[in-house]
Formats: structure tokens, C-alpha cells, sequence
């Protein structure tokens, strides 16, 4: 075995954390050296926010470059999506994961600290928490390594700290510890207390070097905490705390939490799962994890942008509860025809027809809207789906027929079932742009159709062209609803040049003819709402993220070979 370099930052923490590393490789009768490599993080200044990554990227640009033979991180540190070329090759034993309290005054919890005292945190999520222990706490920051807060505290900036109690207890400073804060009152971030060892995956010798020293607990727990924050959204930066621990049985327990940066809301919930080695349950875990903490805390890390004419409050809600923020920009715009000469004598001859078919709740307005006089008992109405069946029934209509699957094309199979004769005169009332399909499956099954445009479906206004395109320009946008083929083409008209920006987003679509579409204009289709409402696109959205995690957790849990 040849002799490893092992590159490590500066700081004595991580001089401390790497020489724990090269120790047990050492036990191993491995020759290690230690390579110092000064990352972005340890140039910011003093007292300026940590951005994701800073911590890793110069480390893993000295694994690529062949400078270094493994990397040790914290594990915390990592960013969710790491270079499927530099593995994680092994989590070695963990430290203490909890936060820990330091004082300058003799304090031993959080509730024993003077009113108003400063507390300083570099942590989101710790001054999250600690404004939800104590809003009276002023929270300040403060940066730097370990030993600098340490002795910033001791010179008066602040009357205590809240730390990781691991780096505490690696540099032997344990005495300076008040108290540990049970994950009940401030959960630890996810793989806190955690070490990762990064390696080239195409090194295979030092691959096998390293697998040595894994330890399947950890690696386990640290990847059900970090799913949960994928599930979430979040990076390491968010307000989010998880603590998992692995029974000698394979039992896994979550204690997760989330808090809202100014305090005011905090959720902390409790998951336990018998088996802790499938992906697929640990995903389903973590998203129910994840699914509660978003319906407590305000957390919208993702945005997703919505295309319809008009904003859904329920679909809305539905997708913020999946971890959305939701960016409505409508791509076009419903308007009514003045005049419609067609549709005022279809309201008239309504009684003349056996069959009104609608395929939206904004025919069924239009059809409702200028009608004077009671529908005729005679008159079967056909909806194509939930939310056009809800919106005839809320007109005091029954509706006759709804087929299964809630797509255009299903109708006349659904109508013949339950009862279309040839011959039937059919109402169709419906957007101009809608597909031609419908109305020759119809005549196929022998109705005599009249297709009549209810209103027109207009490309959006200027206006929202300029909001569509800063949509496109925020970074934290990962998908497109889209409910309409017009909504595609719309946005495709709009977006100009940055239609590729959207073609690179997830994209969801509330059925296959907008599928279709979606598909024709370059967009790859992540999911299809099962229903054409906003609790199918919702579910659709739901089960991609999911999907999402399970895949994520299918390329962390195995050991790296």
C-alpha cells in the first residue's frame, strides 16, 4: 500500500478530525501524511455568513487534481449532491452529535441564562431555536473557528455560545461545556459530530483502505438525517435539526425539527422505522418527515412556478405543504368574446340538446355565466373531470357521466356507456385552442356535435413576461406546473432565449394531452397528475420528490466499491 496523503484544512479542529482519521488508517499499517489546504471558508471574513460548500470545493478540486489521495470532512459540511466521482468511502465513529451550551457566568441550560443575555451562534438553525426557547435571547453573530469564539466569548462579546458539543470535546474543551441540548429543544444538524472521508472512485486501492474504517451505524444514521433535509429541500445553512440513531436490531429512530428564523414557529416530531436499511422505506420516512415539519414552519426553500390564468389557493396550499414555494405566473389568460353569437344560441337551444359536454370549470362559467333560464331536465351533462364535475354541481347541475380517467378522448367511451344513442345532439363548449380530437371521437359514436367556443385563451399580458423571466432567473426554482397545452406554448413564446432555463426544470402537467405537449416543446415531463385538479398535481409532485429521495438514498447508503 502505497503511502496516502490526506488533505485537511487548517484549523486545529480539523487538524484534530484528520488526525483521528490517519491514526486508524495508521492502525491499519497505513503510511499517511497530512496535506494542509486553506479553503474559501477559512478566507471569508470574520463575521460573514458561511455560503454551502465553502468547506469542501478547494478540498475536492485537490482529490480531482491528484494533489491528495482522500479528503476528511465534516460531515455536515458536505453538500447534498456530491460528485458522483468523489464518494464518500467511510463515516468512522461519531461524536457527540448534540449542540452545547458554553458560558461565561456559570449557567447550565438555556432557561438559566439572564434576560436578554447575547447568545453567539454562526448557525441559522441554532439562533432559529434558540429565539423558540427564549425570545428574549438576543442572538448575535458570531464566526470563526472554535478556539475564536471561544476566547471572543471570554473577552465580553457575548454571554455564551452554542456549539457543536463534538468539536468541543475534540479539541479538549469539555470542560467548558454547561450543557449538552437534547435534540428534543434544539436538533442537532443533520450528520453533526460526523467525519467523511472522500476519495477518487476510480482510486480502488485507496478505496479498500478506506472502506476499512466505515462504521455501517453512522454511515446509516447520517444518511437518514441528510434525506430528511433533501426531502426538506434545504442545504446545510437551514433551520433544520436531525438526529437519527440505529438500534443493534436495524431499528431507525428520527427526532427532527424545524424552526421559523424569527422563533415564532417550531415543530420537533419523532419518526421510528424497523427497518433502517431499504431505500425505498428510509425515502418514505423522510418524506413524511419532511411533509410534517412543512406543515408547521414556514419553510420554502424550493419555488415551483405555476403557469395557470389564475392562481389555485388550494392548489397552492397543497404544494406548499410538499415543500414549494409557489411563484404564480400565468404563460396565457382566459377572455371572454364579446358577442359570442354561437354561445348565445346554444344558451338558448339548450333544451334542444341531449348532451352538454365541458371539459373546464372555465366553460362551465362561460356556458352559466349569461344563462337566463332554468337547464332543462332533459339535458345530460358530461364533465371530464373532478373539478369540472365540482363547478356544474356548485350551479345546482347533476352531472351524468365522468369518466375514470380524466382526459378528453375518455368522454364518448364514458357518454356511450351511459347512455349517447347515435343521432344525440351534443353541446361541446370549450376554449378555441382546445384539441380537435373530442368532437370527432363524438361524431364517431354517431352525435351530431356542436363545437362552440366559450372563450378564447390569449397569450398573457406584457407584464408577465418580465415576472416569468426573474422566476427563471432565481435559483432556488426547480419546476414547472403547467395545466394547459396553451400554458406550454405560452411560456415557450414568452421565455425567449431563457426557455432553455426552463427546459432544464422538473415539469408537471395535469394530464397526458398537456404531457404531450410539454414533451413536443423540449420539456422532459416529471409527473402527471392522476386527476386534473390540484390534489392530483400535488400528489404528482409529491411522489417525484419522493422518487427523488429514494434515488439520492439508493447512491449514499451502499459503501462505495
Amino acid at each position: 500500500m502505497r503511502r496516502l496523503r490526506l488533505g485537511t484544512r487548517s484549523s486545529r479542529l480539523a487538524l484534530v478530525q484528520s488526525g483521528l482519521v490517519a491514526g486508524r488508517l495508521r492502525q491499519d499499517g497505513i503510511e499517511v501524511e497530512l496535506v494542509t489546504i486553506v479553503t474559501e471558508g477559512d478566507l471569508r471574513q470574520r463575521d460573514s455568513p458561511i455560503k454551502d460548500g465553502v468547506f469542501v470545493k478547494d478540498l475536492e478540486h485537490a482529490l480531482v487534481a491528484g494533489e491528495i489521495d482522500l479528503a476528511v470532512h465534516s460531515a455536515k459540511d458536505l453538500p447534498l449532491d456530491p460528485d458522483p466521482q468523489l464518494p464518500i468511502a467511510a463515516y468512522p465513529e461519531r461524536a457527540d452529535p448534540l449542540d452545547a451550551l458554553v458560558t461565561r457566568s456559570g449557567e447550565c441550560s438555556v432557561t438559566e441564562l439572564s434576560r436578554a443575555a447575547r447568545v453567539g451562534t454562526d448557525s441559522p438553525r441554532r439562533s432559529a431555536f434558540l429565539r423558540a426557547i427564549r425570545p428574549d435571547l438576543r442572538v448575535v453573530p458570531l464566526m470563526g473557528n472554535v478556539d475564536a469564539r471561544v476566547k471572543r466569548l471570554d473577552g465580553g462579546e457575548a454571554d455564551a455560545l452554542v456549539l457543536a458539543a463534538a468539536g468541543l470535546e475534540r479539541l479538549g474543551l469539555r470542560d467548558r461545556i454547561a450543557a449538552t441540548i437534547d435534540a428534543w429543544s434544539m436538533p442537532p444538524a443533520p450528520a453533526q459530530g460526523a467525519l467523511a472521508i472522500q476519495v477518487r472512485r476510480d482510486d480502488a486501492e485507496v478505496l479498500r483502505a478506506v472502506r476499512a474504517i466505515d462504521n455501517a451505524a453512522v454511515r446509516t444514521a447520517v444518511i437518514a438525517e441528510r434525506a430528511v433535509l433533501k426531502a426538506i429541500g434545504g442545504g446545510c445553512d437551514a433551520p433544520v435539526g436531525v438526529l437519527a440513531t440505529v438500534s443493534a436490531g436495524g431499528r431507525i429512530t428520527i427526532v427532527a425539527g424545524a424552526a421559523s428564523p424569527g422563533g415564532g414557529q417550531k415543530h420537533v416530531v419523532a419518526l421510528s422505522l424497523r427497518d433502517a436499511g431499504g431505500a425505498e422505506a428510509l425515502a418514505r420516512g423522510a418524506s413524511a418527515v419532511a411533509a410534517e415539519l412543512l406543515r408547521h414552519v414556514s419553510l420554502r426553500p424550493r419555488a415551483i412556478l405555476d403557469t395557470r390564468p389564475e392562481l389555485d389557493p388550494a392548489g397552492a396550499l397543497l404544494l406548499g405543504a410538499s415543500g414549494y414555494r409557489v411563484v404564480h405566473v400565468p404563460t396565457v389568460v382566459t377572455a371572454t368574446i364579446e358577442r359570442n353569437v354561437e354561445l348565445e344560441r346554444a344558451r338558448r337551444e339548450l333544451g334542444a340538446y341531449q348532451w352538454v359536454v365541458l371539459t373546464s370549470k372555465r366553460g362551465v362559467a362561460a356556458l352559466f355565466d349569461g344563462l337566463e333560464e332554468a337547464v332543462p331536465r332533459s339535458v345530460r351533462f358530461a364533465a371530464v373531470g373532478p373539478s369540472t364535475a365540482r363547478a356544474l354541481r356548485d350551479r345546482g347541475v347533476e352531472v351524468d357521466v365522468q369518466p375514470e380517467l380524466a382526459v378528453g378522448d375518455e368522454i364518448p367511451r364514458a357518454m356511450a356507456a351511459g347512455g349517447l344513442e347515435r343521432g344525440d345532439r351534443v353541446l361541446l363548449a370549450r376554449a378555441d385552442a382546445a384539441a380537435p380530437s373530442l368532437p370527432v371521437q363524438l361524431w364517431l359514436h354517431g352525435a351530431h356535435v356542436d363545437d362552440v367556443v366559450a372563450y378564447r385563451t390569449v397569450r398573457a399580458p406584457r407584464e408577465s413576461m418580465q415576472s416569468l423571466l426573474s422566476a427563471l432567473a432565481d435559483p432556488a426554482l426547480e419546476g414547472i406546473v403547467f395545466a394547459s397545452g396553451s400554458a406550454v406554448r405560452g411560456l415557450v413564446e414568452l421565455a425567449g432565449p431563457q426557455v432553455e432555463r426552463a427546459r432544464s426544470l422538473r415539469v408537471f402537467t395535469i394530464g397526458p394531452s398537456t404531457s404531450a405537449v410539454a414533451r413536443s416543446n423540449g420539456f422532459k415531463v416529471t409527473g402527471e397528475a392522476g386527476t386534473p385538479d390540484a390534489a392530483g398535481l400535488s400528489a404528482a409532485v409529491q411522489g417525484a420528490l419522493q422518487k427523488e429521495v429514494t434515488r439520492w438514498l439508493e447512491s449514499q447508503l451502499p459503501t462505495p466499491v
